[in-house]
């Protein structure tokens, strides 16, 4: 509910609640939170806060060559429950079809292993993120012997179960893919478990910001997406810091 456009509503919705008793104060809330809606839908705010996300660039293969990675490993990005057309289960969410597409391009360019790691969604009984990726990789990018990891839930899990999963092999280095703006808070997370991790970032956001195009001014459901998908990483990342400063 923090995370836009959740949070300007909420402070719109406090304003309207005091306008009887309060209606300096109510009107001051409707005033920020009308401000905030509009500065949290468009464009322009949306490539101030992906900018940061986004520090990592595709490996290169003087990277490959000179780091040596022994695994890709695919982070799940979440489930297209209600897929019909591909029959009575769910499919991957688009997000997590662009991840495990640029997977299997690694895959065929270095010829090393993908580890899917996804675990199943609110202790469903259908199958799991890992296992649906897995199926897309071997059965429609003809990438074969995907290991699966399926128990994860979120970012933190996956670093750990995965990282379990590659000891077991000797691997201690990976190429991990996800969304760029994810990557930040991913490679804290597998590096934190004594794993050298090489950035492999797909789905990029377009970062650069256009102050002179009327467009970067307009609201728009994408911008909108964005912000909130930059802010739930942005909340990541301080609750990352904040247990990691717990811990110690």
């Amino acid at each position: 509910m923090l995370i836009p456009p959740g949070g300007p509503l909420l402070i719109s919705l406090l304003g309207v609640l005091l306008l009887r008793w309060r209606p300096q104060l109510s009107q001051r809330l409707l005033v920020v939170g009308f401000l905030l809606s509009y500065g949290f839908s468009i464009p322009f705010t949306a490539s101030l806060l992906s900018r940061p996300l986004q520090p990592y660039m595709p490996p290169t293969a003087h990277v490959l060559k000179s780091q040596q990675p022994g695994a890709i490993v695919v982070l799940g990005g979440g489930l297209y429950t209600y897929a019909s057309e591909y029959g009575d289960g769910p499919t991957v969410h688009d997000r997590t079809l662009g991840r495990v597409r640029y997977a299997a391009r690694l895959a065929r360019l270095t010829g090393l292993p993908v580890l899917a790691t996804g675990g199943r969604p609110k202790a469903d009984e259908g199958p799991s993120e890992a296992e649906l990726m897995k199926g897309i990789l071997e059965g429609e990018f003809g990438i074969p012997h995907v290991l699966t990891e399926t128990t994860s839930r979120d970012t933190w899990q996956n670093a750990v179960n995965s990282a379990a999963l590659l000891r077991e092999r000797h691997i201690n280095t990976i190429l991990l893919v996800t969304n760029a703006a994810h990557l930040p808070r991913a490679v804290a997370a597998f590096q934190a478990q004594g794993l050298v991790v090489i950035p492999a970032p797909t789905l990029f956001f377009d970062d650069q910001p256009h102050p002179f195009d009327f467009q970067s001014w307009l609201p728009s459901v994408t911008a909108i997406a964005e912000i909130h998908y930059a802010g739930y990483e942005w909340l990541g990342q301080w609750w990352y810091a904040w247990c990691y400063r717990s811990s110690d």
